[in-house]
């Protein structure tokens, strides 16, 4: 009888994320995330000015987020620096 394992012709340099990925990302400082992974239990209400939210907003923008988790992801940053 035949052993059913299935075994690949392919080898290490056939896959793609075998190697080294780092050159695919632009950001090289990487920073640990200890807040956005939580639960978002608590809503808080933050008045701003409207070029404030507009400037916000368009930075979230370029990096592809929404302005909410753009501003917790900023908050972060400061707070992690304590």
């Amino acid at each position: 009888m035949k052993n059913s394992k299935r075994t690949s012709n392919k080898n290490k340099s056939d896959d793609p994320l075998s190697g080294d990925l780092s050159n695919l990302f632009e950001n090289k400082s990487w920073q640990r995330v200890r807040f956005e992974l939580k639960p978002k239990n608590k809503t808080v209400t933050i008045r701003m000015s409207e070029d404030l939210l507009n400037a916000v907003k368009h930075e979230a923008d370029e990096y592809g987020l929404e302005y909410q988790k753009f501003i917790r992801i900023a908050l972060e940053r400061i707070v992690g620096k304590s």
